[in-house]
């Protein structure tokens, strides 16, 4: 079958966003029919959580460093049996391949079928963030909405810029099969489309909401692992005073510069929670904003299985506590940062660990009766 030289899906619209997922999750699912925010669309996934992942005694989260610790607020990426899908009723069927140009193959032909993909990629190799050297990280998601082979470009939405960016083709399929880092953050050329079930059939918007809340109320107080939750948060909490012992001596930054590996470590820290796609305070802003939403929401409020006021009333008082919860995340990346643009390698003999350590279990706290008040909505 001969491909046409210029395509662009019709009717597939991107909107800026905060975090790379579930603003690619919003686009596709506005262009299938199902209008929403982009903190509806991270509520319904269900992936909001937290993991603590300390390698000081064993191999490193990231090959060839030492970095001594990760956190995350997430629990959860794209996959085929993303609960989001399943509540709208969309089958999200995920492909990788080997090689490259079968990848690009692949995509050009659901691209000629007018459908949109979602595309995992090394956010290094994307010509439109500009920065001195590359800085890889193969977890990045955008969307695919065409091409044009006269000159060589993609057309592909990313979360922090308005519209569709032209990408060489060359540096999609790069960005694509990008091998730099840990292996299960290798893009292995995935990307991901979605189709509506035939039937149509799905559970009413109020009752798939309590659906996936009570997933994350599982992510938080029932992990699977104990350094995932509110258990990895005591860990976290736990381990700070450490910090002047497991942050001494030196590491390398992204570039590969010496530095202080206390100043590396907090300039990641404040990126893990505060900036890097996060929406802020570790995802504690989406989903504050995901639950306000359900406050006004017509077809929770009205629709076939309405909330009743007991349901309404619980997520009112949620919202406070996780308001105070996003503050203190906030605070915690704020003091890391502003340490290490003020002391630079010196920044560990300036750092108030115990005052970083109450606010951490001031968070424990906060998130522990956050989730039990959740745990009370009857599904």
């Amino acid at each position: 079958m001969k491909l046409a030289q210029k395509c662009l899906v019709n009717d597939f619209i991107h909107r800026i966003g905060y975090h790379c997922e579930s603003s690619s999750m919003r686009d596709m699912f506005e262009f299938h029919g199902f209008p929403m925010s982009e903190p509806m669309a991270f509520g319904l996934d269900a992936t909001m959580g937290f993991g603590f992942f300390d390698t000081t005694n064993s191999v490193s989260f990231i090959p060839e460093s030492d970095i001594p610790f990760f956190l995350g607020g997430k629990q959860g990426t794209i996959e085929p049996n993303s609960l989001a899908c399943r509540l709208l009723g969309i089958t999200l069927r995920k492909q990788s391949f080997s090689s490259a140009n079968k990848a690009w193959e692949e995509s050009k032909k659901m691209l000629t079928q007018n459908i949109p993909l979602i595309l995992k990629a090394d956010l290094g190799y994307l010509p439109y963030f500009e920065r001195e050297g590359e800085i890889h990280f193969g977890g990045h998601a955008i969307t695919l909405a065409g091409y044009n082979d006269e000159n060589g470009m993609a057309f592909v939405g990313d979360s922090e810029f308005e519209g569709f960016q032209e990408v060489p083709i060359e540096k999609l399929k790069q960005a694509r099969s990008s091998e730099h880092g840990p292996k299960f953050m290798h893009p292995s050329n995935a990307q991901f489309s979605m189709v509506r079930r035939p039937d149509g059939k799905h559970p009413p918007l109020a009752a798939g909401v309590k659906v996936a809340i009570k997933k994350v109320v599982d992510n938080m107080l029932r992990p699977s692992v104990n350094n995932n939750g509110v258990q990895g948060l005591k860990q976290f909490a736990a381990s700070i005073p450490q910090w002047d012992k497991k942050l001494q001596g030196l590491a390398k930054d992204p570039l590969g510069k010496p530095i202080s590996r206390a100043r590396l470590m907090f300039e990641l820290l404040h990126g893990y929670i505060e900036t890097w796609g996060t929406g802020g305070s570790s995802f504690r802003n989406l989903y504050r904003n995901f639950l306000e939403e359900l406050l006004d929401h017509p077809e929770i409020k009205e629709g076939p299985k309405a909330w009743k006021s007991e349901d309404f009333r619980i997520i009112e008082e949620c919202i406070p506590i996780i308001s105070k919860s996003a503050h203190n995340w906030t605070a915690i990346a704020d003091t890391l940062k502003e340490s290490a643009e003020e002391y630079k390698d010196e920044c560990l003999n300036f750092i108030n660990l115990e005052e970083l350590q109450h606010i951490a279990y001031d968070i424990l706290n906060q998130e522990e009766i956050l989730f039990n008040k959740l745990n009370k909505l009857k599904i």
